[in-house]
């Protein structure tokens, strides 16, 4: 019997926001009308999700307004460009090293995400997560378009228990123990739920609940990027 290792994608697996880095790329790329305003929505969203307050799906909606009518395939290369771009930039190399001595074990990996599926896809390919084994935010596509729509419930906050459990009822095996890393106070739900919580550069709320339940802390540090 093997065990389960879930892990969250932004500021835990990767130091930074994808979603945050994604909202640059569209404004260097001239999708949006007004890059400030665009940025400075973006912001604003940026410090109601630490605080814990954040009007998620308002925030899906916002991030692929500029996307609406654009053909999922014709994205393609765009968002593995980008996630290579993140995964070379952003990895934690801590992270690396989690993935790898879980996956030596003979643990089962798992990488849930608030941020679109879209982004997330991509990005958990190249840090090692089968892709039946990444849920994202999924977005709506008609007719190979997207609609600026996702689907509910979000993977963000008990979102992220609803598809946990969904996937597991998909596998052929159970699991003996199950650990979560996270940086954030919003998968506390999860973080509950599993037999280990492992709170990765917690956020100061998470950091509390952390010290209450006397769950592992880690710190991780991004490498400096020297430019030569």
């Amino acid at each position: 019997m093997s065990d389960i290792a879930i892990f969250d994608l932004d500021h835990t697996l990767i130091s930074v926001d994808c979603s945050n880095e994604w909202a640059k790329y569209l404004c260097d790329q001239e999708l949006v009308n007004n890059p400030k305003t665009f940025m400075a929505t973006k912001e604003a969203y940026d410090r109601a999700y630490h605080a814990g307050e954040v009007d998620m799906l308002g925030f899906c909606h916002f991030i692929l307004q500029p996307l609406i009518g654009h053909n999922e395939s014709s994205l393609q290369n765009t968002l593995k460009d980008f996630a290579h771009f993140i995964v070379k930039n952003f990895t934690y190399p801590e992270s690396h090293q989690a993935i790898k001595e879980h996956v030596a074990k003979g643990d089962q990996i798992l990488l849930i995400s608030a941020s679109l599926i879209d982004l997330v896809r991509p990005i958990g390919l190249l840090l090692g997560f089968d892709q039946e084994n990444i849920i994202g935010v999924q977005s709506v596509k008609e007719n190979g378009k997207l609609t600026g729509g996702v689907i509910e419930p979000l993977s963000f906050g008990s979102g992220k228990v609803h598809y946990y459990q969904q996937w597991l009822q998909k596998q052929s095996v159970a699991f003996e123990q199950s650990t979560f890393y996270s940086d954030s106070i919003n998968d506390a739900p999860l973080l509950k739920l599993v037999d280990k919580a492992i709170c990765v550069n917690p956020d100061p709320k998470l950091a509390l609940l952390a010290h209450d339940n006397t769950w592992e802390v880690r710190s991780w540090q991004q490498l400096e990027i020297v430019n030569s």
